[in-house]
This record gives C-alpha cells, sequence and structure tokens, in this order.
C-alpha cells in the first residue's frame, strides 16, 4: 500500500532511492553487492561423534539501509582431532559388514537399501539419496546419533529445533576405540546412524564430507539422505503472512508513475543467520524507523509496508537470505523473477514468501516534532499534520493494494524456470 503525500514536494522520493543499494535496475538481484559481501559459512560436522551442539551465537544485528560493506572472502568452520588414547567409544546400532574394512561397509548392499528405501517424510522434500557424503553446509544446529536408520526420527528432531530447516541423515563407520597412532592405529568399526540438523536450505553440492582418516583407520560415509522443508515459515507478529511466491517479486511502477521499491537486505547464511524471514522483518521495521527519523524537508517519510524474503543460491549452492523492501503490496502474479546470471554463475531463487504490514492505513507518515524548512508548506499546516499525528488521526494518504492483475513488469535478464527456480535435485 502506497503513502503518497497530497502535497508538492516531490524531494522525498529521490531522497530515500539514494539510500538504497546502488543498482542498475532497482529490482534487478543485486548480484554485484551479493558478491562483494561476506560469503555464506560452511561448517564440516565433526565424525566420530556421538552427538554434537554448535555453540550459540548472538543473532544477525540488523541495520536499516544506508552505506555496503563489503567483508572477506575466506569463510568456512572446520573441526580439528587430536590423537586419541584408545579409549573405548559407544557403540553404534548399526551392522558391522564382514570384512570389516572401509570399501565393504561402501559396498553393503544392506545400508544402500536403507538408504533408498526411507520415506520422504510429510512437509518435506527430498534433496539427495544414498550419498557415500554428508553435508558441510550453513547454519548447522547439531548432530544425533539414532538407534536405527529412521527418516522419522530425524525429522521430529528437525520439528522440534526452532528455525530448523533440513536435515541430513546416513550411516558412518566409526573407530570403535579412540585411535593412537602407536597403541592403537586401526580398530575394529562401529556403525552409527546420523542425524544433523540445518537453518537453511540445503543442496546436493554441498553433500561434500566423505569421511577421514583417523591415524590407520578410515571413518566413511554411506547411505546420505538429505530434506528441505517445504512448509511455509512461521508467521510474523504485526505483519500479515506468509504469502507463497513463485519466485522473486519485480513489481511495475504504480499508476501514479511511483516506484515503490526501497532497497534491499542480504543477509549471508552463517551459524547467526539461518532462513528466518523475521529478519526481513526487523529490516523493514529498522528502515521505517530510520526513514521516520531523516525524513524529507515537508516532514514525510516512506515508511517500508511489505517485503519479500527468499532463499538466493548460487549454482544450486544456498547462499544468504534476501530481503526486497517495498513501500506497496504487490500479489503473487508480480513474482516472476527465477533469478538471474553473473557471467557463468547462475543465481537462483527459491522459497520465496511475502509479508505486509499490519495496520497500514493508520500509519502516520509525518515525524512527530519536525519542522519544515524549504517545501511548500506553511508552519501552520506542519503544526495540523503533526498534531495530527500525534492524536492518531487518519493521514491524508491514498492507498492501493496491488493483487494478481494482469499488469507487465518492465524486462529483465533472468532465466526461466519452475516455480522458485531451477530444481536442486
Amino acid at each position: 500500500m502506497p503513502f503518497t503525500a497530497k502535497l508538492p514536494c516531490v524531494s522525498l522520493l529521490l531522497a530515500l532511492v539514494s539510500l538504497a543499494h546502488a543498482v542498475p535496475n532497482p529490482q534487478l538481484i543485486d548480484l554485484d553487492g551479493v558478491a562483494a559481501a561476506k560469503p555464506p559459512v560452511f561448517v564440516k560436522v565433526p565424525l566420530d561423534v556421538v552427538s554434537n551442539t554448535p555453540t550459540l551465537l548472538a543473532t544477525t544485528t540488523v541495520a536499516p539501509i544506508t552505506t555496503d560493506a563489503p567483508g572477506s572472502r575466506k569463510r568456512s568452520q572446520g573441526i580439528k582431532r587430536r590423537d586419541g588414547a584408545c579409549s573405548p567409544q559407544p557403540s553404534g546400532a548399526g551392522p558391522v559388514p564382514s570384512p570389516d574394512t572401509a570399501s565393504a561397509f561402501l559396498a553393503d548392499p544392506v545400508f544402500q537399501a536403507m538408504a533408498t528405501n526411507a520415506p520422504t517424510p510429510y512437509g518435506y522434500e527430498q534433496v539427495f539419496s544414498n550419498l557415500q557424503d554428508s553435508l558441510s553446509a550453513s547454519n548447522y544446529m547439531g548432530l544425533y546419533t539414532l538407534d536405527e536408520y529412521d527418516t522419522s526420527q530425524c525429522q521430529s528432531k528437525c520439528d522440534q529445533a526452532s528455525g530448523c530447516q533440513a536435515f541430513n541423515i546416513y550411516i558412518e563407520r566409526d573407530p570403535s576405540v579412540d585411535p593412537n597412532a602407536a597403541d592403537c592405529p586401526n580398530p575394529p568399526s562401529t556403525t552409527r546412524y546420523k542425524c544433523t540438523l540445518w537453518g537453511a536450505p540445503v543442496s546436493s553440492s554441498e553433500a561434500n564430507n566423505g569421511g577421514q582418516y583417523q591415524d590407520g583407520f578410515q571413518i566413511v560415509i554411506t547411505g546420505s539422505n538429505a530434506y528441505n522443508k517445504n512448509s511455509p515459515p512461521a508467521s510474523i507478529s504485526g505483519f500479515f503472512g506468509p504469502t507463497e511466491l513463485g519466485g522473486a517479486i519485480n513489481a511495475p511502477l504504480d499508476s501514479n508513475g511511483h516506484n515503490s521499491y526501497i532497497g534491499y537486505q542480504y543477509f549471508p547464511f552463517s551459524q547467526t543467520q539461518g532462513y528466518t524471514p523475521q529478519t526481513c522483518a526487523d529490516a523493514c521495521t529498522a528502515q521505517t524507523a530510520y526513514n521516520s527519523e531523516n525524513p524529507a524537508s515537508d516532514c514525510s517519510y516512506i515508511p517500508c509496508v511489505f517485503f519479500n524474503a527468499y532463499v538466493l543460491s548460487e549454482n544450486g549452492v544456498p547462499q544468504g537470505l534476501y530481503c526486497s523492501l517495498y513501500n506497496e503490496t504487490w500479489g503473487p502474479s508480480y513474482a516472476t523473477n527465477y533469478g538471474q546470471y553473473r557471467g557463468n554463475d547462475e543465481y537462483s531463487v527459491s522459497d520465496s514468501y511475502s509479508y505486509s504490514v499490519e495496520n497500514q492505513v493508520t500509519q502516520p507518515a509525518y515525524a512527530s516534532g519536525c519542522v519544515t524548512s524549504q517545501c511548500q508548506v506553511s508552519p501552520a499546516q506542519n503544526e495540523q499534520l503533526i498534531l495530527n499525528a500525534d492524536e492518531n488521526a487518519a493521514a491524508p494518504w491514498t492507498v492501493s493494494v496491488h493483487t494478481d492483475a494482469a499488469q507487465a513488469a518492465p524486462p529483465y535478464e533472468q532465466f526461466v524456470g519452475s516455480a522458485g527456480g531451477p530444481s536442486v535435485l
């Protein structure tokens, strides 16, 4: 819903557009800005452990759109292991193949059948099946050892973990005692069923953890299946939604020729940032607060009343949460950007949802206590506007909601795919 002041001053829109990220065609995904941002953090899950919960980190700090601050491109986290002391380790629930070797483990048809016959839990979609690598992905939420190869057990742990978006279940060959180079370099194995949880959608390209050596013992992985949630994200207090979209919003100019696009915020996936549209809601709220504290010369400002949150992937690998902010509400028929190319790299849109601010019409769009300076508004008019705002009176705005009317969006470079972008299977 646009908030268009019925006043002679039109400098507000230009002033606010200058605050947004510099994009040649403003609603295109700013791939140059994404490339300049900090890359996602991919976590390699520890091997030969029964359970693991990552250290809780501070959540992402959300600030209004002002400037960009490109960061380092080196972003990975791994876990190093010291030599063991031949101490017994917890036994796994799975069978040990004969002979007890890594090659026999990987070739075992029983393990392969477990993976290929595993049901896909309701509310999830399978990303890959029966691989010999586990995930090294973003927003790692923990590891559990199961008493059987059961996708419903792993799914249940994901459903109970706030913010969990995906899980990986697999079979791991681990040492029965902690290997030591001198005294027990290659002990007998034990077979464990593992379940890892992730706070961002995952892809087959992130399945790259095939195991390692611990002294003379080879840890290997088989029967690796992964699943993404396909249910909508949670509702957000103070917003209507979520509304499922087929792609990213690509809104045309409104009926008055105004551009409703305010700007975007991009949050690379990390241990502090998963797929959480609440982050976009916080960005929208922060933008409104910033704009109200930095109004135009007639004391008016443009609030954020609508946002589009989606996962941006590079060549099939999820990279981060992209938040597009608007001062009008747009329906699903305008979600026509399924992705773009940057050189030979393909960027796709998935998990795209929109939210709109509740009670938009009653929001005053004049800064309280502001004094006009240059626009054609007299001090008496300005004082009356402030008085109206302070008394929660209706502000003189024209409001429109754009539903799924057939209205062509401006052309842009994109690739055409199914709703949500090309499949990553």
